[in-house]
């Protein structure tokens, strides 16, 4: 990779991957197959493109390894890193959301004291509940929360819907939305950027805004 070259990081395996690939190609970047790569130089524009956990995204934005970073805006709530949201791009869009068995007698989120709530996002839950000032029992896990009301290890999930079709197939319903997401670019507050590398990335921010309707 050219240090000249700015360097952005996106999923390499997940929600995001395919729509964002297509994003970046149909902002006319021409790369290779990034499924055989950890990371892709564009061939019409300096850029190199890195392939990550979307996790470790914030991270190394934060720290300046890396550019600029596609990620969702859930992972950037979770993360607390700092980091600035440039811009959303209009993709990945879903939103963090509690769900409840479809036959819980619960009816609203006060009915939730004490409750045992698994979700794959502890700090954004957690900010949730203290604002609604309503102490729960959160238990964090990696993945797969759906399945922990049917164990009966739990009350209510907290975790990512988009079309629903997932809960639905668990017996699961929404009960509140918690905030929206969509994927957005990202960039460190306090890296340093060579005054060439500024503009390249305002010649891609400019790219991108054109296919954001």
């Amino acid at each position: 990779m050219k240090n000249t070259n700015l360097k952005l990081a996106i999923q390499k395996n997940g929600r995001l991957t395919e729509d964002a690939v297509s994003f970046l190609r149909s902002a006319g970047l021409q790369f290779e197959n990034y499924k055989q790569k950890l990371f892709s130089s564009c061939r019409n524009f300096p850029l190199e493109i890195v392939y990550v956990r979307d996790d470790d995204i914030p991270d190394y934005v934060e720290s300046g390894a890396v550019d600029l970073g596609i990620v969702g805006q859930n992972i950037l709530n979770e993360s607390n890193k700092n980091v600035s949201n440039i811009i959303n791009l209009n993709f990945g869009i879903c939103s963090l959301s509690i769900a409840i068995p479809e036959n819980s007698n619960i009816n609203v989120v006060e009915q939730l004291i004490n409750a045992r709530i698994f979700t794959s996002y502890p700090n954004s839950t957690k900010k949730y509940f203290i604002k609604k000032n309503i102490p729960v029992n959160i238990m964090a896990v990696s993945g797969s929360v759906e399945i922990t009301p049917a164990l009966g290890i739990a009350d209510a999930i907290v975790d990512l819907v988009s079309t629903g079709r997932t809960l639905a197939l668990n017996n699961l319903k929404i009960f509140e939305k918690i905030y929206d997401s969509q994927a957005t670019l990202i960039v460190g507050k306090d890296t340093n950027l060579s005054d060439e590398k500024k503009i390249l990335m305002q010649k891609l921010i400019k790219r991108f805004k054109k296919l954001i309707v």
